[in-house]
């Protein structure tokens, strides 16, 4: 920690600026007497923050008597500055493709002024799960697999990236020859992504789920174990030297959502999708992760 953040005043600011970035333009602050108390300081501490803060350009603030004191404006990279925020963590997919690589990457990048990790996990589901827990600050999924707990309200799309962001695309996996006999369907049910889009896909047909790991899906249909899967494909060609063939998927919404990552906080974590907003330019980090998959830089994460 800064040693500036031990003494009171450096707490005081700590406290004020991470309240100020949870507010917008034109609200009205709440009274000093209400933060001091908040923070369990003084309202002496409490003015003098608010006033380093309007010194220091991170704030405006304009004074209206008894109606209050209202926010006129906000330098929010000069008041993360003074937050104090400690580590960042977010929940990535496995890197074991150069799209999750470059986004892993572009986000390193665009987060350069603070602390910033990854957990890479298996599963948008136990992503989302560990994020609700409170283990980690964000999470990144595909639109597909966080719709469902946005409906609920329990997660905010803090940061949507637009399709093939997340997968280039999914396809069905089949051995050679072997389409009309598809009778086994290998499915994860770590995978959001893969339950939905194997239900939509074979609804109403007669097939048997035989339940895998995500990463076997391939080894899995060579060997026969099963015969078919729903997968992320990003070689054609690799594929046919394996013995094995491809179909699009069509039809249903989900299989476009599917490819769109997006950046996901707690619903009502205000405070991190301020910082999101603040540090991420999206446009910037789409072109880093689409260098990184053209073999232009080195992911770096």
């Amino acid at each position: 920690m800064n040693h500036k953040f031990i003494k009171k005043e450096g707490i005081a600011q700590s406290f004020l600026a991470r309240y100020l970035l949870t507010e917008q333009i034109g609200g009205r602050l709440k009274t000093i007497d209400a933060l001091a108390k908040e923070s369990g300081l003084s309202v002496g501490l409490m003015q003098g923050a608010l006033k380093s803060l309007e010194q220091d350009g991170a704030i405006g603030v304009e004074r209206r008597g008894r109606n209050g004191s209202f926010i006129i404006a906000a330098d929010h990279k000069a008041l993360l500055k003074h937050a104090n925020i400690g580590n960042v963590v977010c929940a990535m997919p496995l890197p074991y493709t150069r799209i999750y690589e470059g986004l892993a990457s572009g986000l390193k990048a665009q987060f350069a002024d603070i602390p910033f990790y990854f957990a890479h996990m298996r599963g948008s589901d136990i992503r989302i799960e560990c994020l609700l827990n409170g283990l980690y600050d964000l999470a990144v999924t595909s639109r597909l697999a966080a719709e469902s707990y946005v409906q609920q309200h329990q997660v905010q799309i803090a940061l949507s990236l637009g399709e093939h962001s997340y997968t280039e695309q999914h396809r069905l996996i089949y051995r050679l020859g072997e389409r009309e006999s598809i009778r086994k369907v290998g499915i994860d049910s770590a995978s959001a992504d893969q339950k939905i889009m194997t239900a939509a896909f074979f609804a109403g047909q007669a097939i048997t789920l035989v339940e895998i790991s995500y990463h076997e899906c391939l080894k899995q249909i060579i060997c026969g174990d099963i015969d078919a899967a729903i997968w992320n494909v990003s070689d054609d060609e690799e594929l046919a030297r394996l013995g094995l063939m491809t179909a699009p998927l069509s039809g249903d919404d989900c299989f476009t959502s599917a490819s769109e990552a997006v950046i996901l906080t707690r619903h009502h974590d205000v405070q991190t999708q301020r910082l999101l907003h603040t540090m991420v330019d999206r446009q910037s980090l789409l072109f880093h992760q689409q260098r990184v998959v053209a073999g232009e830089i080195r992911p770096v994460y």
